[in-house]
């Protein structure tokens, strides 16, 4: 069986929530919202964990210990940009899932079932997919009439039909690293943040379909699992949904 790595983006600024302290340290909980994330992902007994720091670097290496791989993103060019600081640190023999550390109320079991569906096809990569009618500015899944993913689209490049899919696309996602690392340098530059542009780890769906790959997918209805935090106001809802989730 292929070994597991689990990369988690945690290089965000996190200008919004209007704190010097790195975003992914914001506790939820009572513990940092990045600690939810390891959790869940420890769920799948990875044989890896590395993380992309940016911002705060040294905090979120002192907050977490030892029992990951740091790699820094020094320029912040887009998240596949940030995925490619992490080759480094994995050779081709992992399998690997990406997750995002502003991201704390995925299940431990929709990772798993994720990855179970990954490792049963043939495709070099596998996505979540949540469904709901509150977009949070997350692309569209377009899928063909037998259900099977064609492309992602950016929610700023929909046309008015596809800003009424309810497929979101979360960002999660399983590769094979051996493609991954072939196909995350052939990615596109985009106009974006800065002079310098960004890599979207977004446009690897597209490129997977144009290689005649089927790509599967998970598709989650509890949609609070892709609420990723960037203000005060969205830690707050992650506090309600996890108060509701423990029953309180």
């Amino acid at each position: 069986m292929r070994k597991l790595a689990v990369v988690v983006l945690a290089a965000g600024q996190g200008k919004r929530m209007r704190s010097k302290l790195p975003k992914v340290l914001h506790p939820l909980g009572g513990r940092p919202m990045i600690q939810h994330v390891l959790d869940a992902a420890d769920a799948l007994n990875p044989s890896r964990l590395v993380i992309v720091v940016g911002q705060g670097a040294q905090q979120v290496r002192a907050a977490l210990g030892s029992n990951a791989t740091f790699v820094e993103q020094t320029r912040r060019m887009g998240t596949g940009h940030a995925v490619m600081q992490a080759q480094a640190a994995l050779d081709d023999s992992y399998d690997v899932l990406v997750l995002y550390g502003d991201m704390p109320l995925l299940r431990p079991a929709t990772l798993k079932s994720l990855y179970d569906r990954f490792r049963e096809g043939n495709s070099p990569l596998a996505m979540l997919i949540v469904s709901d009618n509150q977009s949070r500015g997350f692309g569209r899944v377009i899928r063909d009439p037998m259900g099977r993913v064609k492309a992602v689209v950016e929610e700023a490049e929909c046309t008015p039909d596809q800003l009424a899919i309810r497929d979101l696309n979360a960002g999660v996602y399983c590769f094979k690293a051996e493609w991954l690392w072939g196909q995350l340098f052939q990615l596109p530059l985009h106009p974006g943040k800065g002079e310098a542009g960004e890599y979207f780890l977004t446009d690897l769906v597209g490129m997977a379909v144009a290689q005649g790959f089927e790509v599967p997918y998970l598709i989650t209805q509890d949609a609070s699992e892709a609420l990723g935090i960037n203000t005060p106001e969205h830690l707050a809802e992650a506090e309600a949904v996890l108060d509701r989730r423990l029953g309180g």
